[in-house]
């Protein structure tokens, strides 16, 4: 009986065991194994690609697609952006941004138009589209804190000079949570010699007042002091202005005040 008893509970538990079937290997391209466990497969490598839009290196920002999109350039036009082979700043533009002129710094910042920028999202609540015109951010505060300063009197002369103005808004960003522009946060803007937008990368970025300015090249972006070299608006219209020719230098706009850095 209990011989009986004993072939019955073994072959119930035989009823709940898995069968046996054959365990896969992974087929991972790489055996690495991750701080999760799982197999590692990517390839850490950046490569280039036919196809420059399948190229980080080559593929154009967000901004500079809707440039390309808004001004009619065919997928083909797009597609054969050059690859950037090192790190080298954008040429200057053809033409110099309207209120250059040829007239000295100082008055040639009282009247540059700057960028122009959209409505985007905001608008919505004003009846705009997205892509409506806002305004323009132009340069009335800094050539005002030129002269109150007596900063525009040290550049009045011959130069050449190099300045890297910001945009109302930036120094209006800077006076709410910082305080006053002084003269000390305008000569940071300043640098002595003629350096073209090209030139950026490897000129001696020293300020007037003596503070070197710190360049950088990251996220395909060229940056002075945290502050975007060459930066692009959203929409149909104007870019920061760049490589604006006057009498004693020449002017590159950047949206964001250096006294932040």
């Amino acid at each position: 009986m209990k011989l009986l008893l004993s072939l019955a509970l073994v072959s119930g538990a035989c009823a709940f065991t898995a069968p046996n079937t054959a365990v896969r290997q992974s087929v991972a391209l790489s055996q690495t194994l991750g701080s999760g466990g799982m197999a590692d497969t990517r390839d850490p490598e950046a490569s280039n690609n036919e196809d420059p839009r399948k190229s980080i290196s080559a593929a154009p920002s967000f901004e500079e697609y809707l440039k390309q999109r808004a001004g009619g350039s065919s997928s083909a036009e797009i597609a054969a952006a050059p690859a950037a082979a090192a790190p080298v700043a954008a040429a200057p533009a053809a033409a110099a941004p309207a209120g250059g002129a040829g007239g000295d710094l100082t008055s040639t910042l009282g009247s540059l138009e700057g960028p122009g920028q959209v409505w985007g999202d905001l608008g919505i609540a004003q009846g705009k589209e997205e892509n409506d015109l806002k305004g323009y951010e132009n340069f009335g505060k800094f050539a005002a804190a030129l002269a109150s300063t007596g900063v525009a009197a040290e550049i009045a002369g011959a130069g050449p000079f190099t300045i890297f103005a910001p945009t109302d808004p930036a120094l209006e960003s800077y006076e709410l949570l910082r305080g006053p522009l002084t003269a000390e946060i305008i000569k940071q803007h300043i640098v002595p010699g003629l350096i073209s937008q090209a030139d950026i990368p490897t000129a001696d970025l020293t300020s007037l007042g003596g503070t070197p300015l710190v360049y950088r090249y990251a996220v395909r972006k060229h940056f002075v002091n945290d502050a975007i070299i060459g930066e692009k608006t959203f929409g149909p219209y104007s870019d920061y202005p760049m490589d604006v020719a006057c009498s004693n230098g020449v002017i590159h706009s950047v949206g964001l005040c250096f006294g932040f850095y």
